[in-house]
């Protein structure tokens, strides 16, 4: 079988690659060793598909740190604004929300996976599922791409099966395989945007309780770092949007048992320290035979405050008539900077996204073409990208996948 351009992965960044590559006249191929496309797309976002975020592209590019540089141009090239617009022509609309996050109206990722699959078959995109590469191998004219017994010779290819985070989906980090045998350097793959284990076993006894906003901040190699957002507490540490995003900045110094890194969670960040302690006065004063307990329940899962008045004071319940002026200030404190020590990320199978894969300086970032070997392209989180919560990081998969199928097209002549 011969075909002008190969993608191997039918996840966002390889769709989009191939119909843009369709679109401009070369003859396109998708090989996905699922029997359907977009599995880990249809568990994003709680199912709904959280597929961007609001912005410029300088401020997403400042919000990709690090990444920032190598992914400017292809956000140039498609933005949030293209990639919401491309959406909405094909009868998606979108939806920002408060926090300046970007779903479908119709809150199923299934939508969106159904248009970008649609829109493909439309191109005339052939779809390969159930097929597993082998190997990918460099030919005179382009590459061989060997499967099931099998093999497409391509003039351009671009690997775009994603890293090694949610493995059922069909991440299972092949293309770094792939990207090793053409010589590419691979980042060792980390798990970014995890859960994350704490020292503290106490946690564990409010698995599933959530709180709706906290502040985080830690301190990692002279630097300080914060994250705000939701938090939920789980069976050995903390979870949620907020965890996520500190983990993203704090990874690359984990694990580490004998020096975890310490963090404190602001649970009332809308109190200043002082005005908290003034609140805590004034509903003590107002209900003096309620226990402690009961007057933080009138902001804190019941559970939670009971799990911090224990720390005060195990033996007995704090009525507030008789909470102590040591007591009160206990209490602030741990409201305000309730110290944890982390000593681990989340396993990298759980994480939301892999940090790792392929070296971006072997990249061509206006291209997303091999710097090794012409022809060979990248799209996704196979590279050595990633970004915070809030669709970011699947504004890389479109990004990348829109200019590598835009360049691998016109290398061919399209």
């Amino acid at each position: 079988m011969k075909t002008d351009v190969c993608i191997i992965g039918a996840g966002p960044a390889g769709l989009l690659a191939s119909i843009v590559s369709a679109q401009r006249g070369a003859r396109t191929v998708i090989v996905e060793h699922k029997t359907t496309a977009c599995r880990k797309l249809l568990h994003t976002g709680g199912g709904r598909c959280n597929l961007t975020h609001t912005g410029s592209v300088e401020e997403f590019v400042r919000s990709y740190g690090n990444s920032g540089r190598f992914l400017k141009h292809s956000l140039y090239e498609f933005s949030a604004d293209d990639l919401r617009q491309y959406f909405a022509q094909r009868g998606l609309e979108t939806k920002v929300e408060k926090n300046g996050c970007v779903f479908p109206v119709t809150d199923r990722a299934s939508d969106v996976a159904r248009v970008l699959i649609d829109n493909a078959q439309k191109q005339s995109v052939e779809f390969l599922y159930g097929k597993e590469v082998q190997s990918i191998e460099k030919e005179q004219a382009g590459f061989s791409v060997l499967f099931n017994g099998k093999k497409i010779s391509a003039r351009a290819v671009i690997i775009a099966t994603g890293g090694i985070t949610w493995p059922s989906t069909g991440s299972t980090g092949a293309g770094y395989k792939f990207a090793r045998s053409f010589g590419h350097i691979i980042v060792e793959p980390k798990a970014c945007l995890a859960p994350l284990v704490t020292a503290e076993t106490w946690l564990g006894q409010l698995g599933g309780v959530s709180i709706e906003n906290v502040v985080i901040k830690a301190k990692v190699a002279n630097r300080k770092v914060q994250a705000s957002g939701p938090l939920i507490f789980t069976a050995n540490g903390i979870g949620g949007p907020a965890v996520l995003d500190l983990s993203r900045l704090i990874t690359d110094y984990l694990p580490d048992h004998d020096n975890p890194i310490k963090i404190t969670l602001d649970i009332m960040p809308e109190y200043e320290i002082e005005s908290l302690e003034a609140q805590i006065i004034s509903l003590c004063s107002k209900h003096p035979k309620r226990a402690l307990a009961g007057i933080l329940a009138m902001w804190l899962p019941k559970s939670l405050a009971l799990n911090l008045c224990n720390q005060i004071s195990p033996s007995q319940t704090i009525l507030a008539s008789s909470l102590q002026k040591n007591q009160r200030k206990q209490i602030v404190t741990m409201l305000k900077r309730l110290p944890l020590s982390v000593v681990a990320a989340g396993p990298i199978a759980e994480a939301t996204v892999t940090r790792g894969g392929i070296c971006t300086a072997e990249v061509n970032p206006r291209a997303m073409e091999s710097k090794l070997h012409k022809g060979l392209f990248f799209a996704g989180e196979v590279i050595n990208v990633d970004g915070p919560c809030g669709g970011f990081n699947l504004q890389i998969a479109f990004s990348t996948g829109h200019l590598a199928g835009k360049t691998a097209a016109g290398i061919v002549g399209c």
